[in-house]
């Protein structure tokens, strides 16, 4: 699909050395690839701690149980 759009020149050069990509096309691709692969790493997070939460471990949540989990034991 062939669309024009006015895109910040700056934006897209930072883009660009960012993503390591040669051209508009492949940036604008990888960007948008990037923001989809985000979404759905955040859903499947979210639906991994929704079951650990109801089905396998509701121990997390319960804060006498986890308040040792973070403290440094040297």
């Amino acid at each position: 699909m062939r669309t024009v759009i006015d895109i910040d020149k700056e934006l897209m050069e930072a883009a660009q050395q960012t993503l390591g990509t040669p051209t508009m096309r492949e940036t604008v691709h990888a960007a948008l690839r990037a923001v989809v692969d985000r979404d759905a790493e955040r859903t499947c997070a979210i639906r991994a701690f929704e079951f650990w939460r109801t089905e396998g471990s509701p121990d997390l949540l319960d804060p006498e149980i986890t308040k040792h989990a973070w403290q440094r034991q040297d």
